[in-house]
């Protein structure tokens, strides 16, 4: 019996492990850098063998257009020619250098060596692992730059069932680190930001609850009291029943200045006194003892209310989102020699999961820190991603704020009993 229950305490840690913040950022890392050995296997060779294909029709092509033009040189007698047969020459070399221009398009060839593929002279794979990385975080962030794409059967049915699994993993991991982060910026905004902002609101909250508690003591102790005085004042009005016997307990209570003569008019004289005794115990309060308030039992409540209250303003999220897509400009501009403008439309595009995939960064792949900067890009991407979640996450509260405070003031939603 001991086993089975440990091995279900170890599972259920396990799984409390994988859904944590911790747990969840593990798993989408990992499972990127999978995706990048993944589809490295699948497309590397299959790149370049489809360079070996491109370059077998580029080259017929290349030949069949060498000799178009030397048959035009020939046909209308080379250099030495007339004004107008020169004319008619031109057009025929431009549509031939048209038509071999289209053909090298359609075929997607650049010129390479497919022979030297992966070696210090020769062509870089964009199948390369960083490359890999950086497509697989693509897919499962919906990006979709599109620069490079699966060609393989595999390739194509793995990079489907990736993307089933990757993007709830992601939708996921940005929704619970997104709300973590909101947290702890909400936090460090009340408590630096705002300078204790909240604090004379507190304590005059505090200051009028004391007084309302002590004035609604006061009302009640003197109602009890009272009561208290004419029930006493009936019971020495009427004889009690012989079977009863009325005693007496010591208190502080204001009973005490009565006279020992009224306390023995309340004694029966029958000598059956073993018999159904009932005894009065009056209340141990006066009228004017003080009502101890115990603050510090909600206190942490009072501060956790508080802190619910506190919504970080559109502009400070929109001034985070900014510093970040300037930080990726500045960052990008000088590893890939863009300007500024362009280097903030990539960073826009990416952050807002647009991925036209025109300027994509490590795709000059003469640089030989290509490969450093495909991953920079994943890396940018995946946080870039948490601070969006997160910045949408209290964008959103400001403006639900903002709009229960609309409907307060037009009359169209209660206000809260705490206000």
């Amino acid at each position: 019996m001991g086993a089975p229950a440990k091995k279900d305490s170890c599972c259920k840690m396990v799984m409390k492990f994988l859904f944590s913040h911790i747990g969840l950022c593990s798993m989408v890392v990992l499972y990127s850098v999978a995706g990048g050995f993944i589809f490295e296997h699948l497309e590397k060779n299959n790149e370049q063998q489809i360079c070996y294909d491109a370059r077998a029709e580029y080259e017929p092509m290349e030949s069949k257009t060498i000799s178009s033009t030397m048959k035009i040189f020939y046909d209308y007698g080379g250099a030495i020619t007339t004004n107008a047969s020169r004319e008619l020459m031109i057009i025929q070399l431009q549509s031939v250098l048209q038509t071999f221009r289209n053909n090298t398009l359609a075929i997607a060839y650049d010129g390479s060596w497919c022979g030297l593929y992966g070696k210090d002279n020769g062509p870089n794979y964009k199948w390369s692992w960083a490359g890999a990385v950086l497509f697989a975080v693509t897919v499962i962030t919906t990006i979709g730059y599109g620069h490079i794409a699966p060609k393989t059967v595999w390739g194509r049915l793995v990079c489907i069932a990736y993307a089933v699994l990757g993007i709830p993993l992601m939708l996921l991991c940005l929704a619970n680190l997104g709300d973590a982060l909101a947290d702890i910026f909400r936090f460090i905004y009340a408590k630096i930001c705002c300078c204790g902002c909240f604090k004379g609101k507190k304590k005059s909250k505090e200051s009028n609850n004391k007084v309302v508690s002590l004035k609604n003591s006061d009302s009640n102790n003197a109602g009890q009291w009272d009561s208290d005085k004419k029930n006493l004042a009936d019971m020495t009005n009427s004889s009690p029943p012989a079977s009863t016997e009325f005693t007496r307990i010591s208190t502080s209570s204001p009973t005490d200045s009565m006279d020992m003569s009224d306390t023995r008019k309340l004694r029966p004289t029958s000598s059956n006194s073993s018999r159904g005794k009932v005894k009065i115990v009056p209340l141990d309060l006066k009228k004017n003892d003080p009502v101890i308030l115990d603050d510090d039992s909600d206190s942490d409540d009072d501060d956790d209310d508080i802190d619910e209250k506190i919504t970080v303003p559109l502009t400070i999220t929109m001034i985070v989102i900014g510093g970040y897509i300037f930080g990726g400009a500045v960052l990008f501009g000088l590893w890939e020699g863009w300007d500024w403008l362009q280097s903030a439309y990539f960073c826009f595009i990416t952050l807002s999961t647009i991925g036209f995939g025109d300027v994509v960064p490590g795709t000059d792949f003469e640089n030989p820190q290509a490969q450093a900067q495909l991953l920079l890009g994943s890396v940018y991407v995946l946080f870039g991603m948490a601070i969006l979640s997160m910045c949408f996450s209290l964008m959103q509260e400001e403006i639900l704020a903002k709009a229960r405070w609309i409907g307060q003031k037009l009359g169209l939603v209660e206000k809260e009993a705490d206000d």
